[in-house]
């Protein structure tokens, strides 16, 4: 088969959501079809062949390539969010083709077609079997749809559209209509589990989930399958004379607070305790800055770094924190990065009706804090304290989140991609 992933940015570091597709792409070329990817970069663009797979690569204008590569040079030695206010002031021009590189006007009115014009050229020439399209790529799934690409379509959704409770928060029914008009002229749909079971239970997406097949985010992979990451170094240099925890991701007050659970590991903090929390990835909370300054030598913010450089820090932390979203339909992707590792894990559950409780349930080792209840500072002291050095097999993390490993995502897509095009 001759398959085409609309992508979003094939940029230096790739987001969550196109690494999830890189790799479903990966094993698809390995399993000798022919596969090919298609993103935007905004970085000096070239095409690729990254294992097996095609990476077509369409360039944003040459002023945004500019003000990209700029910014991350300038900021290559620094953090993140400290030099961004100094760039603006160094180089104003190049900071105002950075921020439209984020501008929801100039990426509808200009970027899209852009891409999408693009995108049609080279389907007419490569001339897939089948396409599929993630949510939310930057030539996005509904106007790609709508292209006027004769191809057969698939959507991949990680991320809710018209039940999304932050871009959509209202429920517009405008916003579902447009969607379910694109689910209309796709072959099927690949959704997660939580959000097929909203679906079914909605009287505008109901009628499409004889054509959904449910597939959690597949991200559990063997140490062997993630970049040999033995010669990768830590970024952070952990203390072995502490329980060291450590997030990844993105912090934000809105969606994904860490207040409930530092309030809760200051208890320790206040008393000397040998535990540290670094947070690594993007900060975009007052309250961890709070923190950061109520207590120095207890909570840290790392600027973010590589997806294997994370990596190879996750497997030095002894535990790992977990901050579930605020938010009923979202499961982190990142969780399943988590079991993968067997750390012990310190989740956050934000909401009694969280989705992502139902897979912490299955782990081993794991303490929830659960934000609507009083924490139990003496059990969290006692799970720590026997953390460290602990960790779950493979080999059993696999058996229980098999439908979260690639091989299962890959060859469910695959088989409904040969009964489309029989």
């Amino acid at each position: 088969m001759k398959i085409l992933f609309s992508a979003g940015e094939l940029d230096k570091e790739l987001n969550a959501n196109t690494k999830i597709v890189l790799q479903l792409a990966e094993y698809m070329a390995g399993q000798g079809h022919e596969v090919a990817m298609y993103g935007i970069c905004y970085y000096k663009p070239c095409d690729e062949f990254y294992n097996g797979v095609l990476l077509k690569k369409f360039s944003a204008p040459k002023a945004i390539v500019t003000a990209s590569e700029a910014f991350e040079e300038f900021i290559s030695k620094g953090d993140r969010n400290s030099l961004r206010g100094e760039f603006i002031k160094k180089h104003p021009l190049k900071a105002v083709w950075l921020a439209a590189r984020y501008n929801a006007a100039y990426i509808e009115k200009v970027e899209q077609p852009s891409c999408l014009k693009q995108l049609k050229g080279f389907a007419a020439e490569f001339a897939p079997d089948v396409m599929v399209l993630p949510y939310k790529p930057i030539n996005s799934f509904e106007k790609v749809v709508n292209g006027g690409i004769d191809v057969p379509m698939v959507a991949y959704q990680m991320d809710p559209w018209g039940l999304h409770r932050i871009d959509n928060p209202n429920g517009d029914v405008a916003v579902i209509e447009k969607e379910c008009a694109a689910f209309d002229k796709v072959e099927h749909i690949f959704t997660t589990p939580v959000l097929k079971r909203q679906y079914a239970e909605d009287e505008l997406y109901k009628k499409y989930t004889d054509k959904m097949t449910a597939v959690d985010f597949p991200n559990v992979k063997a140490k062997a399958e993630t970049d040999g990451r033995k010669t990768v170094k830590s970024a952070i240099d952990f203390d072995g004379e502490y329980i060291n925890i450590l997030f990844g991701g993105v912090v934000a007050d809105s969606f994904r607070s860490p207040e409930y659970a530092l309030k809760a590991l200051s208890s320790l903090f206040d008393k000397g305790e040998k535990v540290r929390i670094y947070f690594m990835g993007t900060n975009n909370s007052a309250v961890l800055d709070e923190y950061i300054e109520k207590y120095p030598q207890n909570v840290f913010f790392k600027e973010k770094v590589s997806a294997d450089v994370a990596l190879a820090t996750m497997e030095k932390a002894d535990v790992l924190f977990n901050i579930s979203n605020k938010i009923d339909n979202q499961v982190p992707s990142k969780i399943f990065d988590y079991f993968a590792m067997g750390k012990p894990i310190l989740n956050l559950q934000r909401i009694e009706n969280c989705p992502a409780a139902e897979y912490f349930a299955k782990y081993p080792l794991v303490h929830n804090l659960q934000e609507w209840k009083s924490a139990e500072v003496a059990e969290l002291k006692n799970f720590l304290e026997n953390a460290k050095g602990r960790n779950v097999d493979f080999a059993t993390v696999k058996e229980l989140y098999r439908t979260a490993t690639v091989e299962y995502v890959a060859e469910s897509m695959l088989d409904c991609f040969e009964k489309i095009i029989e």
